[in-house]
């Protein structure tokens, strides 16, 4: 989470969601400071915000979670910086992994698994995360498609002059686009883990998946386990981490 007293804002970083590249460009640009940790969701925030803080403007950035998606199952295959082979990433030793996803990663990275096998095995129930806890606090929500437009907008929306294209970090070369990993074959199971959230946050269906229904008991579950996880997530805290300290330092060099 990124702060700034001068310019009033607070960015809060989604995971997965370009929030190494727009935290550091705060950073290094527009007099922002790291808070809490790097993924704190902005609930936290308030628990230790001033009354002046708390009307500060409030920035995040979403991303497509079919986009998300592909991402997360790339980076668990090509096990990438060795994030999902090193033990002492793992929460049980304060780091930030999933005992589960690590357990997973290793299984896919092993059978060679296709992206179908990562949506068959990864996903018990429809798609969610922060963006539908922190949107309702934010005054202007960046779209990962359209970062560099959206970037200079949100600057803008705070009363500052944009001074440079957002350079953009942590990029995969030669990537394919996510719409590749869906086929036919995986396109039902995608639409009942992705479609009750793409509802809800009003953005777009594949247009080559054509005339699309998302299945109500899926969209039923997905509201039921909403309510769920707003409850674990605000209750627990992501203020208290390793990677609080390694993100600060990552972000101090380039001060």
């Amino acid at each position: 989470m990124i702060i700034s007293h001068k310019h009033k804002y607070v960015f809060v970083g989604l995971p997965l969601a370009a929030s190494t590249a727009i935290s550091k460009e705060l950073c290094e640009m527009y007099d922002g400071k790291p808070i809490l940790s790097k993924h704190s969701i902005y609930q936290d925030f308030l628990k230790v915000a001033t009354s002046e803080e708390k009307s500060y403007k409030v920035l995040a950035c979403s991303r497509n979670p079919l986009d998300i998606s592909v991402s997360y199952y790339t980076k668990m295959i090509s096990d990438m910086s060795g994030n999902f082979s090193n033990e002492s990433l793992l929460r049980k030793n304060g780091g930030h992994l999933k005992q589960r996803d690590y357990k997973l990663a290793r299984y896919f990275k092993k059978h060679k698994a296709n992206y179908t096998t990562f949506l068959r095995k990864y996903y018990q129930f429809p798609f969610d995360n922060w963006l539908s806890i922190t949107k309702p606090y934010c005054d202007f929500v960046m779209r990962f498609d359209y970062l560099q437009e959206d970037f200079e907008k949100a600057i803008l929306s705070c009363g500052i002059e944009p001074k440079r294209l957002l350079p953009i970090v942590n990029k995969t070369t030669d990537k394919a686009s996510y719409l590749d990993f869906y086929t036919s074959e995986n396109k039902a199971m995608g639409l009942a883990i992705f479609g009750p959230y793409l509802l809800e946050h009003n953005m777009d269906f594949p247009a080559q998946w054509g005339s699309i229904k998302v299945p109500w008991r899926h969209q039923l579950l997905y509201q039921f386990m909403r309510l769920i996880r707003k409850w674990y997530w605000e209750h627990k805290s992501y203020r208290d981490t390793n990677a609080q300290k390694v993100y600060k330092e990552l972000l101090e060099k380039h001060q």
